[in-house]
């Protein structure tokens, strides 16, 4: 079983610490990166692609705001 197994994405990308790269990514509306980064903590494609697309629908929400 994966180390990544029962943690959050969240708990994910901080224990693999890219978690800064998915904010810029996130901030910067680089979708593929995004994906790419999600995918790098055992998301599928499919799981990555929708977390992003629900991020980018409201990133409020999730505490993305532009400076």
């Amino acid at each position: 079983m994966s180390k990544l197994a029962g943690m959050t994405i969240n708990e994910r990308l901080f224990h693999v610490l890219i978690m800064d790269e998915f904010d810029t990514a996130i901030l910067s509306r680089d979708q593929d990166e995004a994906i790419a980064l999600l995918q790098r903590v055992e998301l599928s494609r499919e799981e990555a692609a929708a977390t992003v697309a629900t991020i980018f629908e409201g990133p409020g929400k999730y505490g993305y705001t532009k400076p």
